[in-house]
């Protein structure tokens, strides 16, 4: 999908051409407990990615409702308010406990999240995490941030306790648990430019790739869809027949006057 939108504020008179392409593979796993959605209504677009776990189709079923009452959630009431986005996100997690309590063979269900908003009438971006899904940001050919996995290897890491024995895929807080022990890290909003894009993925697509390759790949393959493709190929390819579900949404932007994909 591609869209053209008018810049306001300090950039008024300017266009954005925004391409979004999302990619959800089962890789060599019997099912996709992955979900990828998005949503363009009004001065809005909102993109969610989950990857789910726990019980029989339990992780299927809490990335599916994490994408889609996230999705419906925010376009009855879009914001780029960090306050109103997390109480949007617990709003969310309510409904995946009651559903843990209606369905006993998905109690244990739980699942990654990401949120990316773009509004059109501000050009500005805002992102929210849980888990180790991810959200890169590059800009100019660079990568300007990327999320912290909420695991418990990224965590020693950062507190320097890390002894090699902790698993990369042992998190410690994930949609799905009580909202008084929800670990949720929201950006604060930044201007879009030019040249910008963003990559929202699950881990089964970042475990194989580096940040300096894909901020390459970025300015390569200036198409999102030829460039989403490339990336999942190179993932699965890796993976050597060990491959995790796979899921992306890419999002690029460009003026709105060039050649664009």
């Amino acid at each position: 999908m591609e869209l053209t939108i008018q810049l306001g504020g300090a950039h008024e008179g300017r266009l954005l051409r925004v391409q979004v392409t999302q990619r959800t593979d089962i890789g060599n796993r019997p099912e996709n407990q992955d979900a990828v959605g998005h949503k363009l209504f009004g001065d809005w677009l909102v993109c969610a990615l989950a990857d789910g776990a726990g019980g029989h189709r339990g992780g299927q079923l809490a990335a599916a409702l994490a994408v889609e009452m996230s999705l419906s959630a925010f376009e009855q009431s879009p914001t780029l308010e960090r306050s109103r986005l997390l109480e949007l996100m617990q709003q969310v997690n309510q409904n995946i406990l009651h559903q843990q309590t209606t369905h006993p063979d998905c109690s244990d269900m739980h699942t990654t999240f990401c949120l990316l908003v773009i509004n059109q009438r501000s050009a500005q971006a805002v992102w929210l995490h849980v888990g180790d899904s991810r959200v890169y940001h590059f800009q100019q050919a660079a990568l300007r941030s990327k999320t912290r996995d909420h695991s418990v290897l990224q965590w020693m890491i950062d507190h320097q306790q890390s002894d090699g024995q902790a698993s990369r895929n042992a998190l410690y807080t994930a949609l799905g648990e009580q909202n008084e022990h929800l670990h949720m890290d929201v950006t604060e909003p930044c201007c879009l430019l030019a040249g910008d894009w963003f990559l929202m993925c699950s881990d089964g697509l970042w475990e194989h790739l580096n940040d300096d390759e894909l901020a390459l790949l970025g300015t390569s393959l200036w198409c999102a869809e030829d460039c989403n493709a490339h990336i999942h190929q190179l993932a699965f390819n890796r993976a050597l027949g060990r491959a995790d579900n796979l899921s992306s949404i890419l999002v690029f932007v460009g003026e709105g006057g060039a050649q664009f994909g």
